[in-house]
């Protein structure tokens, strides 16, 4: 046996299995875990900043440092939230934690510091102070456009994750089709990812309990409902906080509203797809059999039609697959 060893092998290591195999010998190695040591003595550089949000501007510099051999240290600077600074600190390490994958906590750190007005240091401190000279295109990408949607130069990992913290996850499909369970069911799982995100979970039958008490379900008042909460979609997104919404939401043209209302970049469109006969089967509170009675008048599926979306981001069958199932699909859809 060839017991706590590391990998790749060393070339003594090598010669003792070659030798034992030569013999006729079974070799087992025992291989022990590298230990990855973070690097100390003044081998890290720190940038102080904002990161509202983290842009390829920044990661063009900081790479520029890893390039040189030296390990970088990011200080996330504590600003209040304001429509410039609308990112928590949270949200600012999950973005760096992203554009970075596996270098961050060996090669590149980051840290929540105070809101500073600058930096002073007296004579000989033993560091430097100085300003990057950057390309001009580098230069020219600002958070400001960034935020408002005018320059997309952003790592991928975290477009995406910006693109979650501030959008509406529409689920639409048939009454009793499973959509308030998934929805409730997903937003425990975003709020528990540890990713700092803010959710928001508006459901059909809630809003029309209280905000829309007043509306009925002919397609007038079906086009009114959906108006007044796409808007409310839209305050909780420009809030940066998720929207996860169940909805029935039956046409096409009724959930393309929502989409144009809240922003086609920012909309997420599932559709809750389960047969008829199946949510029928589910519908304990009688509903289904009401309308097929005349007791419900143009009621979706049975007197009202619902149209299947025709490119929706995700698509689950619930007949076919439990909870649990289906929400790892939305989240690995939508690269939650």
């Amino acid at each position: 046996m060839v017991s706590d060893v590391t990998w790749p092998l060393e070339e003594d290591h090598l010669k003792i299995i070659e030798k034992s195999l030569e013999d006729g010998n079974e070799v087992s190695i025992n291989i022990k875990a590298k230990k990855k040591e973070r690097p100390t003595h003044k081998q890290w550089v720190m940038y102080p900043g904002r990161w509202q949000p983290l842009h390829n501007g920044h990661l063009n510099i900081m790479s520029k440092t890893l390039n040189e051999g030296k390990n970088v240290w990011i200080g996330i600077r504590d600003t209040e939230i304001s429509p410039t600074n609308p990112y928590t600190t949270e949200q600012r390490m999950e973005m760096i934690k992203r554009a970075f994958g596996n270098l961050y906590g060996e090669r590149v750190i980051a840290t929540v510091i105070p809101d500073i007005e600058g930096i002073r240091y007296s004579r000989g401190v033993g560091y430097f102070v100085e300003e990057i000279e950057v390309p001009k295109d580098v230069a020219e990408i600002s958070a400001t456009n960034v935020r408002a949607g005018k320059d997309q130069r952003v790592h991928d990992e975290v477009k995406n994750y910006i693109s979650l913290l501030e959008s509406t996850i529409l689920l639409t499909g048939l009454p009793c089709s499973g959509k308030t369970t998934i929805a409730k069911r997903l937003k425990q799982e975003l709020e528990n990812s540890g990713r700092s995100y803010k959710v928001a979970h508006l459901d059909g039958d809630d809003v029309r309990k209280g905000l829309n008490m007043d509306l009925g379900f002919s397609p007038e008042h079906r086009r009114e409902n959906l108006r007044r909460i796409a808007h409310l979609f839209k305050i909780f997104n420009d809030h940066k906080s998720t929207v996860i919404a169940s909805f029935v939401s039956p046409t096409e043209e009724f959930r393309d509203f929502i989409k144009n209302t809240v922003g086609p970049e920012k909309f997420k469109l599932v559709y809750i797809k389960c047969p008829l006969e199946v949510c029928e089967q589910r519908d304990v509170k009688g509903m289904y059999s009401k309308a097929r009675a005349g007791q419900i008048p143009e009621f979706t599926g049975i007197s009202s039609p619902f149209e299947e979306p025709i490119n929706p981001d995700v698509v689950i069958d619930t007949s076919k697959d439990d909870v649990e199932a289906c929400v790892d699909k939305i989240l690995k859809e939508l690269s939650a």
